[in-house]
């Protein structure tokens, strides 16, 4: 059923929202298999009428059904629809969002929280054929939730084309900077301390972030030393800008917290293909990526501004950027998360054809009327 053949096969991708997430997971990879016109995906984010998405959804007749972390409704209409094609379910998913911290602000938190909105997303996860998770560090969590579907996860979240690989072009002075969404806040706080004492002591040092994060007020004495780069809300943008920002570092704190174990190294490879060399929280979210010298690690404040100072001299970013690029174009390709997801979607469908078809509920004929 995923098996790539001469007719296109056709994926239907629902989310709360469409975003990085999806494109990355998805569109990204099979970018060379579309434009073929091997794969065809569509892309529907949640909306008031789930009559029109059901529309939709039979207009394009899928060949995999695919819920995106997918919990603002329950996809019971679509999965029984998907039932009745004898096509595979899959739902995507790429943070514990059974179980959301505080930290990610009041709004997102209360949003996250809601009883309808928890009861969706399981019920949605449950009656998937699989459980498609970012990381082995989420599957782990997962695992202990008890969901009726079986997990299954890969070494590839984020991937790239090796292809577009360009060389890197720092800036004349040195710049150290952070990208993310603020929910994120509290990660960066963890290396602010740091960051005042290095500018403190480097009078050619500039800091900036890159995204919806807030900046931190600490650094606002430094005047025209900090500065901020609006976010793009189109990827392919928001990357091709990081490119050009001309970072010497990149900075990649987490909270040692369960959640964020759970998260994947995508500040490396965005950092990494951007031509920017990475300092990482020392844990199991970056530790793989940056092994063999392809980004450093740090614990603490003195290794942090350690880290960030041996990355200010030429030839150890160098060595350390090469480094991580020539562990992109051989570790994180499009090819081979192509190839991940294709083995995801595979095993989806055997267990998809061990279900009886159910018959039509009395909710879907409701919908649909």
């Amino acid at each position: 059923m995923a098996e790539i053949t001469n007719g296109a096969t056709r994926i239907f991708i629902v989310a709360d929202a469409v975003g990085a997430t999806q494109l990355i997971s998805f569109l990204q990879p099979f970018q060379d298999r579309i434009s073929a016109g091997e794969v065809s995906l569509a892309f529907e984010a949640h909306g008031k009428d789930q009559a029109a998405l059901i529309r939709r959804y039979e207009d394009y007749r899928p060949d995999i059904l695919v819920m995106s972390r997918y919990s603002l409704a329950d996809g019971a209409p679509l999965i029984e629809r998907a039932r009745e094609a004898r096509i595979p379910v899959v739902f995507h998913i790429d943070d514990d969002l059974l179980n959301v911290p505080t930290n990610i602000g009041p709004k997102k938190y209360e949003a996250y929280t809601r009883p309808e909105r928890l009861a969706a997303l399981r019920s949605n996860m449950d009656a998937a054929d699989v459980i498609y998770v970012s990381t082995h560090g989420l599957a782990e969590t997962f695992a202990g939730y008890r969901l009726k579907a079986p997990l299954v996860t890969g070494d590839l979240y984020c991937s790239v084309d090796p292809a577009a690989l360009r060389e890197p072009r720092p800036s004349a002075a040195p710049i150290v900077g952070y990208m993310g969404s603020e929910g994120h806040s509290a990660d960066l706080a963890l290396v602010v301390p740091v960051l005042e004492r290095l500018m403190e002591e480097i009078p050619t040092l500039r800091f900036e972030t890159y995204g919806t994060i807030k900046f931190p007020p600490e650094l606002a004495r430094f005047g025209d030393r900090v500065g901020h780069h609006a976010p793009h809300m189109n990827y392919a943008a928001f990357l091709a800008k990081l490119c050009t920002l001309g970072w010497w570092v990149g900075l990649a704190p987490l909270e040692p917290t369960v959640f964020n174990n759970c998260k994947a190294d995508t500040k490396w490879v965005e950092y990494s293909f951007a031509g920017i060399a990475t300092v990482a929280s020392d844990g199991p979210v970056y530790a793989s990526a940056c092994a063999g010298g392809s980004g450093l690690l740090a614990e603490g404040e003195a290794e942090w501004g350690d880290a960030i100072r041996r990355l200010l001299r030429d030839d150890v970013r160098q060595d350390v950027v090469g480094r991580a690029r020539r562990k992109l174009a051989s570790h994180y390709s499009h090819d081979l998360l192509q190839r991940q997801i294709l083995q995801i979607f595979e095993l989806a469908a055997e267990k998809s054809k061990e279900r009886p078809a159910p018959r039509p509920s009395d909710e879907v004929a409701a919908v649909l009327a």
